[in-house]
């Protein structure tokens, strides 16, 4: 029902990181608006790009194993579906709710979304980069008459 190409997967798989990634930096820097005037914003993107390098870190070793799962699978279109495994699944839902659930915790305020948001962000959207590049490297090598 909903099989796409593997090469295709790649590409849907990175412009949802993007859409995720954008989300979430928009909300960080949104708090980070909020906070302008109130205090020195310094430290707290000092602690965005920390937060930016284990995220970057996190997610290179995540899109090597995912986009490794999706062109290793055996049909050439593969069901969106079989894009993470269950262990994946229930990881993004867990994430997902935590994130939900961050908004409704007292004394969680703006400098947490502002310094955290503003790191995990751009760590989505650098993944989502990266798958990108992958599926255009999958594309280059089908195309290539060398490879054959």
């Amino acid at each position: 029902m909903l099989n796409v190409r593997k090469n295709n997967l790649l590409l849907a798989n990175g412009l949802v990181w993007l859409a995720v990634g954008t989300k979430i930096l928009l909300i960080g820097l949104g708090a980070y608006g909020r906070l302008a005037g109130q205090r020195p914003l310094w430290p707290l993107v000092l602690i965005s790009l920390a937060v930016f390098a284990g995220f970057y870190w996190m997610f290179t070793g995540v899109v090597r194993k995912y986009a490794a799962r999706i062109t290793g699978l055996a049909e050439e279109r593969p069901s969106i579906f079989k894009t993470f495994s269950p262990k994946g699944y229930i990881l993004i839902a867990f994430m997902i709710s935590l994130g939900i659930s961050l908004k409704y915790i007292p004394g969680i305020g703006d400098a947490f979304f502002a310094a955290f948001y503003c790191g995990l962000g751009p760590g989505l959207l650098s993944a989502g980069v990266r798958f990108i590049l992958r599926r255009l490297r999958v594309n280059r090598s089908d195309n290539d008459p060398d490879k054959a």
